[in-house]
């Protein structure tokens, strides 16, 4: 059934030629984005009680909204893959016998969780939606190689990106891939049954669609400054988990957008809030159209003040959270479905999946997905949901 939560607004310029618009009330030609912004919300809640009757009857997938609702729009959606599992017990395992049944245990965990099942759910997705900039996070290369080796793992087991792009193809959907960094790189010795070296790439990836409107005009990436360093209890070795953001320069129609996606810290909030100030001063910075996509990890939900930090920096810095724009009654759970991926989608309760803007850029549709689909043995494609939105673009034509 659709719910009011996927509903379209259709938004579009004043004319200038007659200075009427096609939407009643638009605000005046000197008014900024925000009152652009808050005149949707208030819209959107005056329609609230006539969509809900219009579409109690309907079933189906919920409508997408059309490409041509405005000059200068863009799609964009944003996915966290799940990498396949926890680090927790092997990093917290007190002795070597306990490592290494931990890191059997992982990579058992994420064989049961199945990638290629999972990634026909993603491209699913991806086609239902067809947005024009994608923003990735988890997208894990799971390689092995003999136990105690002193060189790195490179036998692939599971290559994320390239199983999806696969899917995407064979569906004939056509992304590249914009920009790709690589983070964490861990690698560790997995026991019985597996006796092998286990190592884990952790990448974020943004796809750009083939063929549309839009054209990329330059890409970025950097790891933050500042992530969190952990000591293996087992070994007393020290590992890093690198953090950072990959982002793609754009222009639809002349207009320029900056995109950017990544994934915070999940485990330590004064890492998390400090990544969060990096972004801010950083790609986040510019005063026109940019878009900040990704698993942040924080949010306005969540019980403690310490994990809310890195979500109210963003705003702080200039970022303005999309969802309760335009559902300004509905929270927008989107994690967490479990570990095994089969928990009931009625176990969501925080908001960590995001879209963001600054400057000239208008949401104007967007809705939650993820419980939609699930493989022939009854998991989710992630632990969490995925958020995908229309934004129109209001910067100035190049």
């Amino acid at each position: 059934m659709t719910t009011v939560a996927d509903t379209a607004l259709t938004v579009r310029e004043p004319s200038r030629a007659t200075g009427a618009s096609p939407v009643a009330r638009w605000p005046s030609e000197g008014a900024g984005v925000t009152d652009v912004a808050r005149w949707i919300r208030d819209r959107t809640t005056r329609l609230v009680a006539v969509v809900v009757v219009a579409t109690m009857a309907s079933v189906g997938p919920p409508p997408l909204p059309a490409q041509a609702t405005a000059p200068g729009t863009v799609r964009v959606l944003t996915r966290n893959l799940y990498f396949g599992g926890d680090l927790g017990p092997s990093v917290a395992a007190p002795d070597l016998a306990t490592f290494l049944a931990a890191n059997a245990a992982l990579l058992n965990h994420v064989d049961l969780v199945d990638f290629p099942a999972r990634a026909r759910l993603f491209a699913a997705e991806i086609g239902e939606h067809r947005p024009d900039l994608v923003g990735l996070q988890e997208v894990a290369l799971w390689r092995t190689g003999p136990i105690g080796d002193p060189a790195p793992a490179t036998t692939v087991r599971y290559d994320y990106l390239a199983l999806l792009l696969a899917e995407l193809a064979g569906a004939g959907l056509r992304y590249d891939v914009a920009v790709a960094l690589d983070e964490a790189d861990l690698e560790a010795p997995a026991g019985a049954p597996h006796n092998l070296d286990a190592r884990l790439t952790l990448r974020d990836v943004i796809l750009v669609r083939r063929g549309g409107r839009l054209r990329v005009t330059g890409t970025s990436a950097a790891h933050f400054t500042r992530n969190l360093v952990a000591t293996i209890r087992a070994t007393g070795d020290t590992v890093t988990f690198t953090r950072g953001w990959t982002a793609v320069d754009a222009t639809r129609e002349g207009r320029p957008i900056r995109f950017v996606n990544t994934h915070l810290e999940a485990v330590d909030p004064a890492v998390r809030t400090r990544q969060a100030a990096e972004l801010s001063r950083g790609p986040l910075r510019r005063r026109s159209s940019t878009v900040l996509v990704g698993d942040l990890n924080s949010g306005p939900d969540l019980p403690s003040p310490a994990d809310r930090a890195a979500y109210l920096t963003l705003l702080a810095g200039g970022m303005r959270d999309t969802w309760p724009l335009l559902h300004p009654r509905d929270p927008g759970f989107t994690a967490d479905l479990g570990e095994d991926l089969d928990q009931p989608a009625t176990s969501l309760e925080h908001r960590l999946d995001m879209i963001m803007i600054r400057g000239a850029v208008v949401p104007v549709w967007s809705r939650r997905f993820g419980t939609e689909r699930q493989t022939p043995d009854g998991r989710w494609a992630s632990d969490h949901l995925g958020h995908v939105a229309a934004l129109v673009v209001f910067g100035r034509h190049r």
